[in-house]
């Protein structure tokens, strides 16, 4: 690029800085500043173009991959910004700028783009043709990329116009020294095109530019997720003649074709690839292990493995053929090996650790945990370690381990959360308090402070717990029912009916489409309602949900008190007490319900055979005082003498039964 062109560029800049100072109004400065956001990209871009180098080493391979591959990880790859992610556009977007596609005819040598792009003619630019296979003497009229055109393609991409934005940047991206440009350009169509366009175009432009070793890198992938086999394998051994030991395991990421067909004829291809390259070892034996061929693909692995015997992600691929092989005493055998190699690398604690756990040995887990803790120095295996030590009952160990987690940023409330549970069990509640009410993160917030409104009940401290609750529907909105829903609890074990009534009313009316908000002042206000006002209630549930077992179930409770003999309901009811465990709705709660009242059905019928079918199982399963007192009477209408004198004996034992006025409906 010439200085007086950087010179231009410099002055654009520079107007367009002053453009936003300048702009008056909101929406002056938005538009101005986003035009030049894209003017500083196009800079960029064309500044790497200018400075770009003739060869590539695959050293620098990681930043270009970066930009073509979007699940590539380097080693700054959490630091740094991602690649341009642009949303996919809509059907009506595509049919207004529609992008042609590569005819199917089996060749791609012969491709010529099915479009040609006329630019703006406002912008002083002459009009050529695309003809990416053209004779090398072809050159086109403007000898680098033009500014102005590639402005004009960003802003054609972020306003959804791909196949314009694509048209500029494939044109612009074969003048000279036009890498960047050529990146960007692959990078759209990657997004918008099909793996057929995309290899079109990226083996078109590695033609023209044959000395750019990154491109060889681009068309392989390209190839094989095309399903061109022998055109990846072709590049495939360019790219190790020129460097026989290129890590190529990020190319091969996440594009192993799904049909064994296409395996099968990958590997073949591959086999045209005379090299000692550990990851084209590591391609095949991914391949033999899905086309289930596991000792070829030990064959191989173990190979790569000679070649990077630290590997990580070699040793987890062995582990996996071993474990696919079914070859259990080789596999930990293999595994113990390399942690004695790789002392420091959790992983491989954590795949042995976590084993152990599945399989209920605690005991085993802990003590590896004691290791890998020592070792790694790594905080998620920490954490795990005070789950584990928690579960064994360790209590003061596993306090000892998580306390210093409290400083990590990541993972401070996850270890305040269990810290808390560590000193609950050790019956220190003031300890435990003070770190659940340190816990902030959404999936364990909720549960801390139920704690810490808990410990405040049993001092009597009722004021701090209701401003516990108010702070939590303060701070976490999403958590705003269940605050009220406690709160009111709170009022009613204090008899303070109108105070619960209120604040559930205005509960309900500040969230009036929360069904579970309304569902619970239902449940807890239920005998403080006449049957109009309970089936008011009802019938807003079942406007707002009524799929809802919950909402039927209650609706049917209403009708069969209005008329015991109505079949329908009672259809209903027996519909939801079978409702599958793996139904979303499913509970034992929501299961038992309807069994009773199908069972206080059955009582006030005189089928006491059925009462006891209904109730005797889930009451053996998980002893209920209200099921039992129903089975009793049943019993007892029988004349069961035994099964009553012993259903009698164990309500005593567990619910204090017969204290006061026997199974009147008041005991429960």
């Amino acid at each position: 690029m010439t200085p007086s062109v950087w010179h231009n560029l410099s002055k654009t800049a520079r107007l367009s800085t002053s453009s936003f100072c300048h702009a008056k109004t909101k929406k002056q400065k938005k538009h101005t500043l986003k035009s030049s956001k894209k003017l500083v990209v196009i800079l960029v871009c064309l500044a790497l173009a200018n400075g770009q180098a003739a060869h590539a080493k695959p050293s620098i391979f990681e930043p270009l991959l970066k930009i073509l591959l979007p699940f590539y990880q380097g080693d700054k790859a959490k630091h740094e910004n991602p690649p341009i992610d642009e949303p996919i556009p809509t059907k009506e977007v595509l049919e207004t700028d529609e992008i042609p596609s590569v005819p199917d005819d089996g060749s791609d040598e012969d491709y010529t783009p099915a479009y040609t792009y006329t630019p703006n003619p406002s912008t002083n630019a002459l009009i050529w043709e695309l003809d990416w296979l053209a004779a090398d003497d072809s050159q086109p009229v403007l000898d680098k990329p033009d500014l102005l055109q590639l402005l004009t393609a960003e802003f054609a991409a972020d306003r959804n116009a791909p196949a314009t934005a694509l048209a500029i940047y494939k044109a612009e991206s074969f003048k000279k020294d036009a890498t960047p440009v050529f990146e960007r350009a692959l990078a759209l169509s990657i997004r918008y095109e099909s793996p057929k366009d995309s290899l079109a175009f990226a083996s078109a432009w590695q033609k023209r530019n044959p000395e750019h070793t990154p491109a060889w890198f681009y068309v392989t992938h390209l190839a094989i997720k095309a399903g061109k086999y022998e055109q990846a394998a072709k590049t495939l051994a360019m790219i190790l003649d020129y460097d026989p030991s290129a890590d190529l395991t990020q190319i091969f990421t996440g594009i192993f074709p799904d049909e064994p067909d296409d395996q099968r004829a990958l590997f073949i291809a591959l086999r045209g690839v005379h090299s000692n390259n550990a990851s084209v070892s590591v391609l095949r034996a991914g391949l033999l292990t899905r086309l289930g061929d596991h000792k070829a693909a030990l064959l191989n692995i173990n190979h790569a493995l000679k070649l990077e015997p630290k590997n990580l992600a070699f040793i987890n691929l062995k582990i996996d053929i071993l474990k696919a092989d079914h070859q259990t005493d080789a596999m930990w055998q293999f595994i113990k090996e390399k942690r004695k190699q790789l002392p420091h690398e959790q992983s491989l604690y954590l795949y042995e650790i976590r084993t152990l756990i599945n399989q209920g040995d605690l005991a085993g887990a802990w003590q590896l945990l004691e290791q890998a803790i020592k070792n790694t120095h790594n905080p998620d295996v920490a954490l795990l370690g005070g789950l584990v030590g928690l579960d064994l009952g360790k209590y003061k160990e596993s306090i000892a381990i998580l306390t210093p987690l409290t400083h990590n940023p990541e993972l401070s409330s996850q270890a305040h959360y269990y810290l808390g549970i560590g000193y609950e069990r050790l019956q220190d509640s003031s300890k435990a308090r003070t770190h659940y009410e340190k816990v902030s993160d959404y999936d364990h917030v909720l549960d801390a402070r139920k704690k810490v409104v808990a410990f405040y009940l049993l001092e009597e401290r009722t004021d701090a717990a209701i401003a516990t609750l108010v702070r939590l529907r303060d701070e976490y909105e999403a958590f705003a029912a269940d605050s009220y829903i406690l709160q009111a609890e709170i009022y009613l074990r204090q008899q303070n009916k109108q105070a619960a009534k209120d604040l559930l009313t205005a509960a309900n009316q500040k969230y009036p489409d929360d069904d579970r908000l309304l569902f619970a002042s239902y449940q807890l206000l239920e005998k403080e309602l006449s049957d109009d006002e309970k089936q008011e209630v009802v019938n807003a549930l079942l406007a707002l949900d009524d799929q809802n077992p919950n909402y039927q179930l209650a609706d049917a409770k209403l009708k069969l008190n209005k008329n015991a003999s109505d079949q329908d309901t009672i259809d209903t009811i027996t519909t939801i007490s079978q409702l599958d465990i793996k139904n979303p709705y499913y509970s034992n709660a929501l299961q038992l319900e309807a069994l009773l009242l199908l069972a206080e059905h059955a009582l006030s019928q005189g089928d006491y055979a059925m009462v006891i079918g209904y109730l005797q199982a889930p009451y053996n399963a998980a002893p209920n005082l209200q099921a039992g007192i129903l089975l009793l009477q049943a019993y007892r209408e029988l004349g069961d003498i035994d099964k009553t004198q012993q259903l009698i004996n164990d309500l005593e034992n567990r619910f204090a039964f017969g204290q006061k006025d026997e199974y009147t409906e008041q005991n429960y």
